[in-house]
């Protein structure tokens, strides 16, 4: 099962492009929440939310996306695009400075 934060459009789509099997599916879904609970982790405790699922809540959909995708091309051996997708949607940030503030203050 899908995380409930990850869209499911954004999702299929993925599937979709990469070929992806259940088993591939499952695991980088696993990974991807694994990312989430170790960011969530690393917070000071004065800046943690009180739950994981607070904190889980305050991902903007289209990370949880591009978090999944990098996820999946990982489990397919795709080190190399999957780096270049973080640091394409890094960029991205860097450039439009809004998009930065949306997802730091979501």
């Amino acid at each position: 099962m899908l995380d409930k934060h990850l869209p499911l459009d954004a999702a299929a789509d993925i599937i979709g492009e990469l070929g992806l099997k259940g088993g591939q599916i499952h695991r980088a879904n696993q990974t991807m929440q694994r990312v989430v609970r170790n960011a969530w982790n690393r917070l000071p405790a004065a800046r943690r939310p009180s739950t994981f699922d607070e904190f889980a809540d305050g991902v903007p959909a289209h990370d949880w996306a591009l978090m999944f995708e990098v996820c999946a091309l990982s489990q397919l051996g795709r080190d190399a695009e999957a780096c270049a997708l973080i640091t394409a949607a890094l960029h991205l940030r860097a450039v439009h400075t809004d998009c930065s503030r949306r997802s730091a203050s979501s």
